[in-house]
């Protein structure tokens, strides 16, 4: 039986050189993966059209092989290309301190806030003391990347950071220490990031860059020596200590005499057990690989070392997090609402009500009818003696079932057709029209795409010949649709 979804997201992961995406959907109680891929690129600057081509198809390949359209887009754009701050501000109250930080961010960000798409996370702290973390990008560079998805006909939702995305799959972790810090090391072929997190709140991020192709070879099989494995993963440790000790440092809310309590590793492919297993016994520090939650479910060919960033992304608008930012201004995130479960299957349960009364309304009227017609025919037998007249009165009884039989036959239950519309057509598309009568039923309504209509419809036992009558008209609510099918005869 095919699954049904509520919702599905797509968490696009764009590194120098690579991009990952990970489709995920969402029942009333369950999220899963639905399908994921990692892509290898070359840099995307701008200037390599060959580049960007590469990129357009891989990534639509990804989309027309799984079949999927979902209604959220998040994006996460090379980490290097994002400004990171982080400062405290008193105030009286949370609405206060909103309307303070932009003025901070003036002068916190040189290059000025008109050039720039920025958003920021709120933390209070005792005293009325605020902590925020804020990131920002150039516009010139964050619309380059979202020009190239708009021509993939997808709508970014949500602009995000990969830090933050990985953050908030950290705090989604059991971490079995009583210490309030802890630390998140993202590693790739091209760069390493850092981030300290401290009482739930990111005090520290860094982003070095950094070339180790050998991280590239060794998670595509190309080097399998576990002689160099261990090589590479001691050189890897060793920058990642230095790189956490430098951070250490520059971090003015972590004492000297706080330790870090646990560091998560991602990024890091067939790499990553080795670097924990090193890092651990050179620092003495509980060490483990980031995982996906234990309530989402993941496909066997799922990477937890390589896809764990853009499974976070995905989970922004399936999932409540911590950490809620959106790199994209109010104006340029698509105007969309989000379906009320709850009221869904309200009004979904009230529909099925009054159709299931007016089944069983139905059933009564013809039982008492019968029961009616039986009582005149016992009626007659007793009044009349002769055998003539009782067989001239049931055939005049007969004829009475016979033309109800032939009622039921000109009108067909429709409670059976309205249940399979009701499970073919998207949640996006709505009837105002419908009308069945005996093997034939026409409908009328609304749907975003009006002409992937027929082929769902054809896929259904229930109805066969479908076609569209006259023309779908574009409306400010969507495509107007009529469609005119032939019922399947119930066996």
């Amino acid at each position: 039986m095919k699954s049904i979804f509520t919702e599905k997201s797509l968490g696009i992961d764009i590194r120098e050189e690579s991009v990952t995406l990970t489709l995920l959907g969402k029942k009333l109680n369950a999220i899963e993966v639905l399908a994921g891929q990692i892509i290898a690129l070359k840099p995307l600057t701008g200037k390599d059209e060959k580049a960007e081509k590469y990129f357009l198809n891989k990534v639509n390949h990804f989309i027309v092989e799984h079949d999927t359209w979902p209604e959220s887009v998040v994006v996460s754009l090379p980490r290097g290309y994002v400004t990171f701050k982080t400062f405290e501000l008193p105030a009286p109250d949370l609405e206060s301190v909103r309307a303070m930080v932009p003025f901070e961010l003036e002068r916190q960000f040189s290059s000025g806030l008109e050039d720039l798409y920025y958003t920021f996370q709120l933390t209070p702290k005792d005293g009325n003391i605020f902590h925020i973390t804020a990131a920002a990008i150039k516009k010139e560079i964050a619309n380059y990347y979202l020009d190239l998805i708009r021509k993939l006909n997808l709508k970014t939702t949500i602009l995000d950071v990969s830090t933050f995305a990985n953050v908030n799959l950290g705090f989604s972790q059991d971490i079995e220490n009583d210490s309030p810090v802890w630390a998140l090391a993202d590693i790739s072929s091209e760069a390493l990031d850092i981030a300290l997190i401290k009482n739930n709140a990111i005090e520290f991020s860094r982003n070095l860059s950094w070339t180790k192709p050998a991280i590239k070879d060794a998670n595509s099989g190309q080097t399998n020596d576990p002689a160099q494995l261990e090589k590479l993963s001691a050189e890897i440790t060793k920058a990642l200590i230095n790189e956490l000790q430098q951070a250490l440092s520059s971090c003015r809310n972590i004492e000297d005499n706080e330790l870090v309590g646990h560091i998560f590793l991602t990024g890091g492919g067939i790499l990553i057990p080795h670097i924990a297993q090193q890092l651990e016994k050179e620092t003495e520090v509980s060490t483990t690989a980031l995982q996906s939650p234990e309530s989402i479910k993941t496909p066997k060919s799922f990477s937890s070392s390589l896809m764990l960033t853009s499974l976070g992304l995905g989970l922004r608008e399936l999932k409540m997090q911590k950490i809620e930012t959106n790199l994209l201004p109010q104006d340029l995130r698509p105007k969309r609402k989000k379906a009320n479960i709850k009221v869904t299957l309200a009004l979904a349960a009230a529909v099925v009500l009054l159709l299931a009364g007016w089944f069983i309304n139905k059933v009564i009227y013809t039982n008492k009818t019968l029961s009616t017609l039986d009582a005149q025919l016992n009626e007659i037998k007793e009044q009349v003696a002769s055998l003539e007249k009782i067989d001239l009165e049931y055939e005049s009884l007969k004829r009475y079932v016979d033309i109800l039989s032939a009622i039921s036959k000109q009108y067909p239950d429709k409670l059976p057709v309205l249940d399979e519309l009701s499970r073919s057509l998207p949640r996006d598309t709505w009837l105002t029209h419908l009308k069945i009568k005996q093997e034939e039923i026409d409908i009328k309504g609304y749907s975003p795409v009006a002409s992937k209509l027929i082929p769902i419809l054809e896929q259904s036992k229930t109805f066969k010949e479908t076609s569209f009558v006259g023309t779908i008209i574009s409306e400010s609510a969507g495509e107007k649709f009529t469609i005119h099918a032939d019922l399947e005869a119930a066996s």
